[in-house]
């Protein structure tokens, strides 16, 4: 018995911490040590803390249109203490989550006051799969973005506060909650809203009816204090377009639904419509909780004397009976009890979930408006809002599950619905990991391009192509190599000078095969476009090369870049490894990039072990003219 037992725990703890394990396998192999795109703008920030320049008004100014004052804090802290090792932020994300899962399920715990812990472990396990789940992918690998997993936290952790702390004052519950609102606040714009969501949790704390009054006045002034702050200096970076509602409502409400559906669905039609199931659920269950609320016991230390009549009034409660307590009720189903608020508490236990799914509505509304001129398909590809709207379909499993407590009927439709989620999920999983995977030349590349940055030359391609391996760090190109100077003025990166140029090997490199060198050379004009391509490999080594370089003439600088991950079936076959399986390169690159008159391209892979260039086979030979 004890042996069955065992494995019962066993088998539990492994259904909860898998999803917890497959991100950690999915962080250690995706994740890349490298700057990216507004990463870039905190460099000038760590100069200034470095020199003792730094003033609050750096970390408090507008990023986009969102005050991330704590992130700026944590990130700095963590920069100082890792050199700037960009996993670390993605290490403090996972962390984050792990801490709101723990509060969910403690708080999940109190609500379902141990009935039917069947149905709390499937919503725990569930609840799991959604906060790890890769289809936030986004988030996970690029450590800037932990502000959404903090946001999260701050609401979550405000409402374990208020519901999980019964041995603290109504007082220290207040303060501690609004503090983790604080603390939202100044993360993103999003965590403004949870001092708007939480009000009916701060009107329900135990107490007489002149106290639940002046909490929420002073929350609200809170509320209005911290917008007040966060409305000093602002200067969004675009213009927000308050009216885009009414000029173009189905625009809006479109993308709307597609955030709250784009955690299961990846397509933006059924995104939509799954969308529009979650919203209706929501609103169902919103409706049935508020017109049958469930009574709370505060806990007391006196004798369970009328405990029999207590759990008999709960039981008539929960299944909708009120006759049984005509008292409670006697100033109206929403009034107060003045002769029961000794024993009750007027909680709803859905309270802390419609919570929770109210601020994910609201949430996911502010992004609508702010990003729906961009088209659905722009939701589509953003799984960094995935993060949010998580949270309206954590709500409604804790409120399924409590539903299920009133009709155990309705067990067998939890089971599949916990079946099909799973299922939905993991498909998902698998759909990330092949994506990632196939774009994962293009995150290395970021990484090789920022070593050899000084070797990298100020051509058009470089600082303006879409496939420049600058670009690809930052649009503004500026911004990379102004950051790349700071970090290695503070000693946290290195970049190689003097680097060899090997132009002879033993062994095949590739080949600059496209077009096929000939002697004769290649006219084109200056506003033409040129396209060359090839193979390149690394036949010392497992790992193969992500970038392939361009030089003109005897410049040992590049003009170009492109990306190793083209399909290169023949090449594996003829070096018997399914390791070259894309070793193709190609790119097009206009000849203004090019010195005018006549000149050679060669073609060159990175050797970061030995810090050297080494040259592929073959040249083609160029003449740019005047157009």
């Amino acid at each position: 018995m004890l042996k069955v037992f065992s494995q019962n725990r066993i088998l539990l703890l492994t259904l909860y911490i898998f999803p917890v394990l497959l991100l950690l396998w999915f962080l250690a192999n995706f994740s890349v040590n490298v700057p990216y795109w507004d990463q870039w703008r905190l460099t000038p920030i760590f100069e200034r803390v470095a020199e003792g320049n730094a003033t609050f008004f750096d970390f408090f100014t507008v990023h986009g249109h969102h005050r991330i004052l704590i992130p700026k804090l944590i990130i700095t802290t963590l920069a100082f203490a890792t050199k700037w090792n960009t996993q670390a932020e993605i290490i403090c994300s996972v962390i984050f989550v792990i801490i709101t899962f723990f509060a969910i399920c403690k708080i999940a715990e109190i609500q379902f006051q141990n009935k039917n812990k069947n149905i709390l472990h499937i919503a725990n396990i569930l609840v799991s799969l959604l906060l790890f789940s890769l289809v936030q992918h986004q988030n996970w690998l690029w450590g800037f973005t932990l502000f959404w997993f903090l946001t999260n936290l701050c609401l979550i952790i405000a409402i374990y506060f208020i519901y999980a702390f019964d041995n603290f004052s109504v007082k220290t519950k207040i303060f501690l909650a609004a503090i983790s609102c604080f603390i939202g606040s100044f993360t993103l714009i999003q965590g403004l809203f949870s001092w708007f969501v939480l009000i009916p949790s701060i009107f329900w704390l135990e107490g007489k009816p002149k106290q639940k009054i002046s909490r929420v006045t002073i929350w609200i002034l809170l509320f209005i204090l911290s917008c007040l702050i966060y409305s000093i200096n602002y200067n969004p970076i675009r213009e927000p377009k308050p009216f885009l509602f009414t000029e173009q409502p189905f625009l809006i409400i479109n993308y709307f639904l597609a955030i709250l559906g784009l955690p299961l669905v990846r397509i933006s039609i059924p995104a939509i419509l799954t969308g529009l199931i979650l919203l209706s659920s929501f609103i169902f269950f919103t409706f049935y909780f508020l017109n049958k609320p469930w009574f709370n016991e505060v806990r007391s230390q006196k004798s369970d004397r009328g405990a029999v009549g207590l759990a008999t009034y709960r039981s008539d409660f929960c299944n909708g009976d009120l006759s049984s307590a005509p008292k409670i009720f006697s100033l109206k189903r929403w009034g107060f009890r003045p002769n029961y608020f000794d024993k009750f508490t007027f909680v709803p236990a859905a309270i802390p979930w419609l919570t929770i799914g109210t601020f994910s509505l609201i949430s996911g509304l502010s992004i609508s408006v702010g990003r729906a001129e961009y088209g659905v398909e722009n939701a589509m590809i953003s799984s960094r809002y995935t993060t949010t709207s998580i949270l309206l379909i954590i709500s409604l499993i804790y409120l399924f599950g409590l539903f299920l407590q009133q009709h155990q009927k309705y067990l067998s439709i939890y089971k599949v619905f916990a079946v099909v989620m799973t299922g939905i999920i993991m498909v998902n999983s698998v759909y990330v990991v092949a994506s990632v995977k196939s774009g994962f030349p293009y995150m290395e590349s970021r990484k090789e391009c920022l070593e050899i940055i000084n070797y990298l030359e100020d051509s058009e391609f470089i600082e303006e192509s879409q496939d420049s391996c600058l670009v690809l760090m930052n649009g503004k190109t500026w911004l990379v190599r102004e950051g790349a100077e700071i970090t290695a003025k503070l000693g946290w990166r290195e970049f190689p000078q003097n680097l060899e140029f090997i132009t002879e090997t033993k062994q095949t490199y590739g080949y600059l095969d496209n077009p096929q060198t000939t002697e004769k050379t290649l006219i084109i004009n200056r506003d033409e476009t040129l396209s060359l391509g090839g193979w390149a490999i690394r036949p010392d080594r497992k790992k193969q090369p992500n970038l392939v370089l361009l030089s003109s003439g005897q410049n040992k600088s590049f003009f170009a870049n492109s990306i190793v991950n083209l399909e290169s079936n023949d090449i594996a076959k003829v070096l018997e490894s399914k390791r070259y399986n894309k070793a193709r390169w190609k790119v097009t690159f206009s000849a203004k990039s090019l010195p005018m008159g006549e000149t050679v391209i060669n073609a060159w892979v990175y050797n970061s072990d030995k810090q050297e260039f080494i040259k592929l086979n073959d040249e083609v030979k160029v003449r740019v003219e005047d157009s």
